[in-house]
């Protein structure tokens, strides 16, 4: 009898050992650019000679929603993702696995002091803390240098109101008779620009409660007032479209001629847009500042910055392994892995020591991170109906451009619009706005 015992205690230890051992291997998919990409594989070697109880493996990913959704569903996702906010729209929080108990944990935890405040704000959604933020891409306007310098101007020229935009749109137009050979202003996508037009002139997309769209219609009104004029009575702005944030990544005449140096300067829009340009024109000498400011703005930003970083997926038998990654990259890595992501700010505060960012004269992170330290974080990044109610901002610019509505029935009709949404929703909204806490 002493010897089975003997024997069921050697096998149970055994056992044991092996699973105390074992080598937890996870996947993390990411999509992104090339030199990103890079970055990261290096950092996950090393991660992974570090020490000998987790394994990483990248596996690099067309940037598809379907394709990730159509593997979420079926249980043949990743085990940690690299995405951005956009996360509970597109898969749904509960594709997630919530790290409050990890971020807080008096011994594996990352302090919140270790971020700027709109980045950790913007990773946590209905009291998840849903990723561990490592950039952002706040809206801002990009400026051809070069083409500053031909007209006598430097950095320190570089717009900060709306009225400066438009001095220098229109002083930076080129014309041969009626055809424009330089535009001074041009946009990437209408819906970002009309979002940027609106959070710089004082006002928000929703309420406190949630329970309108629009803080101050008035303003966006002006907003459009103004950024129209440019097209429709300076002539310095080309007629903006395209709706990145629905999929379709269509480039105007405006934003090609901006990649071709052919324009001044290209707002409002993420900086971190400059990453694809760049990749299309490395020649291009540009540099950024956070969206310049609208008249009724009383001086104060309130911005939109986003995050990209790591997702811990709900499908992952291992989360707490998976966090602990992310914390090391975040720790160790993030700033560098921020230096090479063209136009991302970085999420983590220790960019404020660095000189790359606190003394750059290139991109104009120094300007960048200064402003974020006054800037207002807008209500609700993300929330039940969003999508919905955002489907048909497009339109309001759209319809003031090709001038079949004025600014006010424009946002008049999308009023609307979006009370039909908010009421459609209610219960979720209502639902939402009671768990959404800053627990991190």
């Amino acid at each position: 009898m002493k010897q089975l015992q003997r024997l069921s205690f050697i096998v149970v230890s055994l056992t044991l050992s092996t699973l105390t051992f074992a080598q937890v291997n996870m996947n993390l998919w990411f999509s992104g650019i090339a030199v990103q990409a890079e970055f990261l594989q290096n950092a996950i070697d090393e991660y992974n000679q570090s020490q000998s109880a987790i394994s990483i493996t990248l596996v690099e990913t067309p940037a598809s929603r379907e394709s990730i959704a159509t593997a979420i569903a079926g249980r043949q996702g990743p085990d940690i993702m690299w995405y951005n906010q956009n996360m509970p729209w597109f898969f749904g929080i509960e594709a997630v696995y919530p790290l409050n108990d990890f971020v807080t944990d008096p011994d594996i935890g990352i302090s919140a002091d270790q971020l700027f405040p709109a980045s950790r704000m913007a990773a946590q959604y209905g009291g998840v803390v849903m990723a561990i933020p490592v950039s952002g891409c706040p809206g801002g306007l990009m400026y051809n240098r070069t083409i500053f310098q031909e007209a006598g101007l430097t950095d320190d020229d570089a717009p900060r109101t709306w009225e400066d935009v438009t001095r220098l749109a229109n002083l930076l137009t080129i014309r041969n008779g009626d055809e424009i050979i330089q535009y001074g202003l041009v946009n990437a996508s209408v819906d970002w620009m009309l979002q940027e037009v609106n959070l710089s002139n004082g006002s928000d997309w929703s309420s406190e409660d949630l329970s309108t769209y629009i803080t101050h219609p008035e303003r966006l009104v002006e907003g459009l007032e103004w950024w129209s004029s440019l097209h429709l009575e300076d002539g310095v702005l080309p007629i903006p479209s395209g709706v990145t944030w629905a999929g379709v990544e269509s480039l105007q005449v405006g934003s090609e001629a901006f990649v071709r140096g052919e324009a001044a300067m290209r707002g409002f829009s993420g900086i971190c847009e400059i990453a694809g340009i760049l990749d299309q024109n490395p020649d291009l000498d540009i540099s950024v500042v956070l969206t310049p400011l609208g008249p009724s703005s009383d001086g104060l930003r309130t911005i939109s910055p986003g995050i990209d970083g790591f997702f811990v997926m709900a499908q992952n038998p291992n989360p707490r392994e998976a966090y602990l990654f992310t914390k090391w990259f975040f720790e160790e890595k993030a700033l560098d892995f921020v230096k090479v992501s063209p136009g991302r700010i970085p999420s983590t505060t220790a960019a404020l020591s660095d000189p790359f960012f606190s003394e750059d004269p290139y991109l104009g992170f120094g300007r960048v991170i200064e402003d974020l330290q006054t800037a207002r974080l807008r209500n609700f990044h993300v929330f039940p109906g969003r999508l919905d109610v955002r489907s048909q901002e497009p339109a309001i610019a759209e319809s003031v451009f090709l001038q079949r509505a004025t600014p006010q029935q424009a946002v008049d009709r999308f009023l609307v619009h979006a009370k039909d949404v908010f009421n459609l929703y209610r219960l979720d909204l209502d639902e939402f706005l009671e768990d959404h806490r800053i627990v991190w």
